[in-house]
């Protein structure tokens, strides 16, 4: 069809502007990973909201999929097309240094010309550093191992043994930048062995092991993903080996998991790629919460069309079949699908931000320029999953944290001693073990947006560092007359060993009040969350909370009105900002903050009691009074507005809710007025036709009342009960508490 000027439609609009998003799924394609599945997932629709509100510079955005499978010459070939697509704009993902390396080694000079930013997942900036539109997403491999140099520093080791590699680039990079921490002893060997598809054969590992042994060292360094880790260091503990081993590449938990690994009994330590044990983010519980319906479960699929399905090579694995939105797995797929998803946000906001109109060229260029201004300190994107900036070298300025898990010890935590990043240097942070057990929530307002509770805190530091005192409750509510805030805290327990209470272990029962915040939509049916928020009350004494492996307070503790469904700790940050040396510099600080968390759900006996029953007598009479003779016409008509205005008194005669929205109980009373009104019509109508002698029409209204009406009001209580109790057994069961 031609447009105007002799233009086709086609040529009217206005051209789209695309991301290429490089993903990577398993090598063996035996399974489609759930976590590649939340990348396109949440990209896709974040692109989708980007296009319902006008594009990018009025231009459409399209986001593009290239999967390489873990093949290096893969990787190349898609960077390649990404290059040459029509309107690119930035290019995201590339998730291995290894294939990073064969990426840049083959392009980097095509990437570098092009201008097109792009930010990868590669730790070894050094493959990138000459290329100013490149960034990371993941923190540097620099900056991760200058935190494990200075702990293994703080060991006192004297004849460490790395075992990383023959083939990584990512492993040699590991390697090379442990020897160059400071203080960090020369290795006494190195060790490189062949691992292929992620396995080493037994007799292999019983060689490594041999060699380990007779070394006889006071740290091992892994370096060789885990299920060779779990060979090795079994046959290390066959030997009665039991040094304290670090791993750079692969998780403790998939360690242990392994049966080969179960002789070993040395002391584990891990970068907590992760986050903290136990600590959810309070950031995508609070989506969560807010977004039940949203999609939040990415398991990994057996791809079916797998030739390894087939000749058997591939196994099955329950593990990847997550049912629950908090299983660690899934929570990995979801972490990695937000930053994918941040990083197109960040892409965007940058493009949108250039003056109009901005050729693809100056786009880019402008793109680029604002990446490079979000350094650590002086801006920061508010991320889904956490918040963004980038350090000097282009690197994703995170923290590095230490996890250990010691001989014996069930779960994995945060090892006593963090080093954290301040002000460019690193600095040793204390990691405050913690349980908040609690005893009772009461006093609920959700009015006054408040509640009382009462608990035990558990505090343990490394040499006794921490008390109660350096803590500050943030949502504690203040005293209307002297400000201060309303906590009573009795110390029972000191920390010294002259009791039955554990040495070094402090023990306070607090009580005060605190606010919330209600979301009320659902009332009197509603669930809330409770929670208790704390962070350090100086920068002095910064600290990191490592709460108990149970959830606190799940199985204890008692409220009015209220049962408790669900606890957690979850953690976020805030991010204050100040002045910097001079007084045009703004800075942004970030500061944690921690949370403890009761699920409650309301108890609605009494709203039956008060409500729901009497609502039900007042329709039942209503429906009863239609059986009345035509004679008695005034006794059903009074019948009937008596009833409506019984259902208006017994509306206005409840506590008010405080709130600007329409909760369940206003639209239960207003479906009753609807109801009862419809009945009176249809009363009058009747009578109506009665008179002008219409059967057919009044046989229709008396059928309505005596049929339709009862019909729809079960099915209004149906719903009722659906609301109130379905969609909360729903939501806990895909979270994974129990109800």
């Amino acid at each position: 069809m031609i447009g105007i000027a002799g233009l086709t439609a086609a040529q009217l609009l206005p051209e789209p502007l695309v991301v290429a998003i490089h993903v990577s799924s398993d090598g063996d394609r035996c399974y489609a990973p759930g976590l590649v599945a939340a990348k396109k997932h949440f990209t896709t629709a974040y692109a989708e909201d980007v296009n319902r509100n006008g594009g990018v510079q009025g231009r459409p955005l399209v986001v593009r999929y290239f999967d390489d499978f873990e093949d290096s010459g893969r990787t190349v070939e898609n960077v390649r097309a990404a290059l040459e697509e029509d309107n690119l704009l930035a290019m995201v993902g590339v998730s291995s240094s290894t294939r990073g390396r064969a990426v840049f080694a083959e392009l980097g000079k095509i990437v570098r010309s092009t201008d097109v930013p792009f930010i990868t997942e590669m730790s070894v900036e050094r493959i990138f550093e000459r290329h100013p539109n490149v960034f990371t997403m993941a923190s540097s491999v620099r900056n991760e191992l200058e935190a494990v140099g200075r702990t293994i520093v703080s060991m006192g080791v004297e004849r460490p043994v790395f075992v990383g590699l023959d083939d990584d680039r990512y492993s040699f990079a590991l390697e090379e930048g442990i020897v160059m921490q400071p203080g960090v002893p020369v290795f006494a060997k190195r060790l490189r062995i062949p691992v292929r598809n992620y396995r080493i054969s037994q007799e292999l590992a019983s060689k490594t092991a041999d060699e380990i042994a007779a070394l006889d060292p006071d740290l091992v360094v892994m370096s060789v993903y885990s299920t060779p880790s779990a060979a090795i260091l079994g046959e290390l503990g066959k030997r009665g080996v039991r040094v304290p081993t670090v791993i750079l590449l692969g998780r403790i938990s998939t360690i242990t998991s392994k049966k080969e690994a179960a002789p070993f009994r040395g002391r584990l330590y891990q970068i907590a790629r992760d986050g903290i044990p136990n600590v959810v983010s309070e950031r995508l519980r609070n989506r969560i919460w807010r977004e039940p319906d949203a999609r939040w479960l990415f398991p990994d699929i057996a791809n079916e069309s797998a030739p390894g399905w087939k000749d058997e090579t591939c196994e099955v694995d329950e593990t990847r079949a997550t049912t629950r939105i908090l299983d660690g797995r899934n929570q990995r797929a979801i972490a990695r699908g937000t930053q994918y998803r941040d990083m197109l946000a960040l892409i965007v906001d940058a493009a949108r931000s250039a003056k109009k109109p901005a050729d693809l060229s100056a786009l880019r260029e402008h793109v680029g320029e604002r990446l490079r201004g979000f350094t650590h300190g002086r801006e920061v994107l508010r991320g889904l999953w956490q918040d963004w900036a980038f350090t000097d070298a282009r690197t994703a300025a995170v923290n590095t944290l230490l996890l250990q898990k010691d001989v014996g010890a069930p779960t994995i935590a945060l090892a006593p001693r963090q080093f954290q990043r301040v002000a460019g240097r690193l600095q040793p942070t204390t990691t405050l073990f913690t349980s908040i057990d609690l005893i009772r929530l009461s006093q609920i307002s959700t009015n006054e947006q408040s509640f009382d509770a009462e608990f035990y805190l558990t505090l343990r530091s490394q040499d006794d560092a921490l008390k109660v005192s350096d803590i500050e409750f943030t949502n504690a509510v203040r005293s209307p007359t002297n400000k201060g805030k309303l906590l009573s805290i009795r110390e029972i327990h000191s920390g010294k060993g002259n009791s039955d209470f554990p040495s070094g272990v402090r023990l306070y029962r607090v009580s005060g009040r605190f606010l919330f915040e209600p979301e009320l939509r659902r009332y009197p049916f509603d669930t809330q969350r409770f929670s208790i928020s704390f962070q350090a009350a100086s920068t002095e004494k910064a600290f990191l909370v490592q709460p108990t492996s149970e959830p606190a307070g799940r199985s204890r503790g008692a409220s009015d009105g209220w049962r408790i469904i669900d606890a957690y700790v979850g953690s976020d940050q805030d991010i204050i900002p100040t002045i910097g040396t001079s007084l045009s510099e703004q800075r942004i600080v970030p500061f944690y903050r921690f949370n403890v968390t009761w699920v409650a759900s309301r108890i609605a006996v009494d709203y039956y009691t008060r409500v729901i029953i009497p609502l039900g007598f007042i329709l039942l009479v209503t429906y009863f009074s239609v059986f009345l003779p035509h004679t008695r016409f005034e006794s059903a008509m009074g019948i009937q507005v008596t009833a409506l205005l019984s259902a208006i008194a017994l509306y206005l005669a409840l506590p008010k809710i405080d709130t600007d929205q329409a909760t369940l109980s206003d639209r239960i009373f207003t479906m009753t007025y609807a109801a009862v009104a419809t009945m009176i019509g249809l009363s009058i109508l009747k009578d109506n036709l009665r008179a002008e002698g219409r059967s057919t029409l009044r046989s229709l209204v008396v059928g309505t009342q005596r049929v339709v009406f009862p019909i729809a009001i079960l099915a209004a209580f149906a719903w009722v009960l659906k609301v109130g109790f379905g969609d909360l057994a729903a939501f806990a069961e895909r979270v994974g508490i129990k109800v």
